[in-house]
């Protein structure tokens, strides 16, 4: 009985921890632009900096805004994702 209780509780740990770890699909909750009227009455969170050699640079720039509280990336332009996060009241953009 030892046994299946020892088993028991390891598949429980594992359920638990995948459980934890689960995320939703939805859509991506911060949005990227390179127009600064798409701030405008917007707050300046902070810059956004990634490296070029990332391999998902384009996830590192929106994790980066998400951390600060933004949801929205002004990029410098379409070839960086390095940029400025920003709160936006009605992020539509």
């Amino acid at each position: 009985m030892k046994v299946l209780h020892a088993g028991s509780a390891a598949v429980a740990l594992t359920l638990g921890a995948a459980c934890a770890t689960h995320t939703t699909a939805g859509p991506d909750p911060v949005k990227t632009t390179t127009a600064l009227d798409d701030v405008a009455g917007c707050s300046l969170l902070g810059k956004v900096i990634v490296s070029d050699t990332d391999p998902d640079a384009a996830k590192a720039a929106r994790d980066q805004t998400a951390a600060l509280g933004g949801n929205v990336l002004l990029r410098k332009n379409e070839s960086v994702w390095n940029g400025n996060a920003y709160h936006c009241p009605a992020a539509a953009h």
